[in-house]
């Protein structure tokens, strides 16, 4: 049976799972890389030499994995269930309105992620961050500079990736795609537009927000007494220097995540069409 034979919210949210497990085979130590990156302060290390000791070790590239995959999920299902006709019509303010609204969800597992690559176990970091006043009021804080810059990710990663997407052949007649090209290879070659395209836009607006959480979100990992405040960590590290290197390693990270996620993502949206279809002529609709 193909993906056309299945329902409408088993394609949405197969495509969500499968987007997220994809896209993090790929983004995950991407992404370790970025957080690494961002978490030297000092910019004590040059890209190459973070970027080598992410994959020096396979295991340790892929900590966090489990909770970069949850929040990559939930994102990407909370999109595909937003009605495409609204993702055309308003693709930028949908995609705001989700990750606003959600933020405090999706930052859950993006904690748990943090706290991991810091040195944590998943347990660890729940009991700090979730089970005492002080960690419940750092997790608030961390999602009230989170939830801007989630909001505005995913306007423009969602939002981008909808507004592009008639731009570049999502208009096609699913129906035609599937008996020429077929699906699967007509959506991918949509990727690899759209990927690149939405990751230079993405990174650039989601940059200070990530990157100052990050930092906060490792502040708080680490602890300690003696420890500089938060503001004065932040007026010493954000500099043009420290900012271009932030700036290459999240790019880096989101085309390589985006890319095959927004295939599936792309491939979810014609397969619900034909899936729509056919739901439509049994019920003697069409």
């Amino acid at each position: 049976m193909g993906v056309e034979e299945w329902s409408t919210d088993s394609i949405k949210m197969a495509s969500g799972l499968g987007g997220s497990i994809l896209s993090n085979a790929l983004g995950i130590p991407f992404d370790r890389f970025r957080v690494v990156v961002a978490q030297d302060v000092a910019s004590a290390h040059g890209l190459n030499k973070h970027l080598l000791a992410t994959f020096q070790s396979p295991g340790a590239a892929f900590t966090g994995g489990f909770a970069r995959i949850s929040m990559k999920q939930i994102a990407a299902s909370l999109n595909l269930y937003v009605p495409q006709e609204i993702r055309q019509e308003y693709p930028f303010a949908s995609a705001f309105g989700v990750g606003v609204c959600f933020s405090p969800i999706l930052n859950v597992p993006r904690m748990m992620q943090l706290g991991r690559i810091s040195g944590n176990s998943y347990p660890e970091t729940f009991r700090n961050t979730f089970m005492s006043g002080s960690g419940l009021k750092a997790y608030a804080q961390n999602t009230a500079m989170f939830a801007p810059g989630e909001g505005l990710r995913m306007m423009m990663c969602f939002g981008m990736k909808d507004w592009i997407m008639p731009r570049i052949g999502g208009k096609a007649d699913a129906h035609e795609v599937q008996a020429t090209t077929g699906v699967a290879l007509y959506t991918a070659k949509m990727a690899c537009i759209a990927g690149p395209a939405v990751a230079a836009v993405e990174t650039t607006f989601a940059l200070t927000t990530e990157t100052i959480s990050t930092i906060h979100a490792n502040m708080h990992a680490k602890g300690g007494a003696g420890q500089q405040s938060f503001a004065e960590v932040v007026k010493k590290t954000i500099t043009p220097a420290y900012t271009a290197r932030c700036w290459t390693s999240l790019m880096v990270k989101n085309i390589f995540a985006n890319t095959p996620l927004f295939w599936l993502m792309f491939a979810a949206d014609f397969y619900s069409r034909l899936a729509a279809d056919r739901e439509a002529k049994a019920a003697g609709k069409l």
